[in-house]
């Protein structure tokens, strides 16, 4: 997927990693010998490595044209940013992301608002960019949007846990947009009411963070929704309990995985999620007593 329209709201895929292969599981807890044999009975080479246990995830934002706003959802790892642990492969990165959005037709200065739908690494490292030897905002005229549940959370994470690892990310890719006064925190309260763009809505999605968020687009040319890290992998349609490591509450991102799931096989929305590699957008059918992600679909 580069691009999609609902009319006159344009999807746009921006990619920072095309195709990165990790181990099920260890990327899916919970992930059985069973379930494996099973997905590679539906899910092709784009998603599985039929051969071996490996999965295959993407990292790309999505820039939104609507209501004469550039909305950019997601900023990936981003370059130079020191990672270490269990997410050293992200360390001190060098990708071609801006380039890939210049050739989507975007400057950085072109974007209006950059929407984070949660706060972890991988989601706010082009929030910044390094200059002369300190982190600032990669896109000077946007408006940053997240929520206060996550701002406040990851603000104070305690040392060694599962999450702590973000806390490098929050200091270098986070806080340097809030000291440059371009920081929006949005209180659970506001999330739904929120005016982003006519046809745009957020919603409040927790589990895999305390203050995740979707964005729900509509208007009289369809519904899609970008997922966030809600779901992670197409096996998550099939066995919705499968979960990362690191989520803040893994019952709380079960029930919203499983509620998300239905809701986009009642209304056929073209699901969009964070990491799925491209073609990347697709429906959810249901199928065999239970739920599949048809990228085929239209």
């Amino acid at each position: 997927m580069r691009s999609r329209a609902l009319g006159p709201l344009r999807i746009h895929r921006i990619v920072e990693i095309e195709r990165m292969a990790v181990q099920a599981d260890r990327f899916l807890l919970g992930m059985s010998e069973e379930a494996n044999a099973l997905a590679k009975q539906w899910l092709d080479e784009r998603f599985i490595e039929p051969r071996t246990n490996e999965l295959f995830i993407s990292f790309h934002s999505f820039v939104l044209e609507a209501g004469g706003r550039r909305i950019l959802v997601d900023a990936c790892h981003g370059n130079d940013k020191r990672r270490t642990g269990n997410i050293a492969y992200a360390d001190s990165m060098r990708t071609d992301y801006l380039t890939n959005l210049a050739n989507a037709g975007f400057a950085p200065e072109d974007i209006d608002i950059v929407l984070c739908t949660h706060l972890h690494y991988d989601h706010v490292g082009w929030n910044t960019r390094l200059e002369n030897g300190r982190w600032v905002p990669t896109f000077p005229n946007a408006r940053y949007l997240m929520t206060k549940i996550d701002f406040d959370h990851f603000s104070r994470l305690p040392a060694n846990t599962p999450e702590s690892h973000h806390a490098a990310a929050f200091e270098d890719s986070v806080l340097p947009v809030v000291r440059a006064a371009q920081a929006d925190l949005l209180a659970a309260a506001d999330v739904p009411s929120f005016d982003l763009s006519r046809g745009v809505r957020l919603e409040l999605a927790p589990g895999h963070t305390p203050g995740s968020i979707v964005v729900h687009l509509q208007n009289d040319f369809g519904r899609a929704i970008l997922s966030g890290d809600v779901i992670h992998h197409p096996l998550q349609i099939f066995q919705p309990a499968l979960h990362v490591e690191g989520e803040h509450d893994s019952a709380q991102a079960t029930r919203t995985r499983e509620m998300l799931i239905e809701q986009c096989a009642e209304t056929g929305a073209l699901l969009l999620p964070a990491h799925f590699p491209a073609p990347t957008a697709g429906k959810i059918v249901r199928r065999d007593g239970g739920f599949r992600f048809d990228c085929g679909a239209e």
